[in-house]
C-alpha cells in the first residue's frame, strides 16, 4: 500500500525530520519512506526540488498501520504541525491533534486508510 504523507508546513527541514522520524521508529511493515520530489526538466541536474511530502510504502495489514499512525501522532505532537495522508485516489485524512485522539478515533483513522486502499 502506498500512502503520501504531507507535512502542512512547506519546509525542507521539517520533511527531512519526518522522514528520519519514520525511519527510526522501527515500524514493522514499512518498506520505504522516500521524500517526494518535483520532476526535473531537460538539462537540469539533480533529483528535483523537495516537496512537502513523503511517499510511504507499507504492508496493508492493521499492525503496521497502527504503528504508522502512532508514529505520526507523536510527530504531530512533538513538532506542533499538521499532517495529511493521501492515497492517490482522492482520499485525504488529517492528523492535527495527536495525543488528544481517543482510541476510537485512531481505529476509525486506520479503517479509513484501509478502505481507501482497497
Amino acid at each position: 500500500m502506498q500512502l503520501d504523507i504531507i507535512l502542512e508546513e512547506e519546509n525542507k527541514q521539517g520533511i527531512l525530520q519526518l522522514k528520519n522520524y519514520l525511519e527510526n521508529a522501527g515500524i514493522d511493515g514499512l518498506e520505504a519512506a522516500t521524500i517526494n520530489r518535483t520532476d526535473h526538466g531537460d538539462g537540469q541536474m539533480g533529483a528535483g526540488d523537495i516537496l512537502s511530502s513523503i511517499c510511504a510504502i507499507i504492508t496493508a495489514a492493521e499492525k503496521p498501520l497502527v504503528e504508522l499512525v502512532g508514529c505520526l501522532q507523536r510527530f504531530v505532537d512533538n513538532f506542533r504541525t499538521n499532517i495529511k495522508i493521501t492515497d492517490g485516489k482522492g482520499g485525504t485524512i488529517e492528523i492535527n491533534h495527536g495525543r488528544s485522539m481517543k482510541p476510537e478515533q485512531v481505529q476509525e483513522l486506520i479503517k479509513s486508510i484501509q478502505q481507501q486502499n482497497v
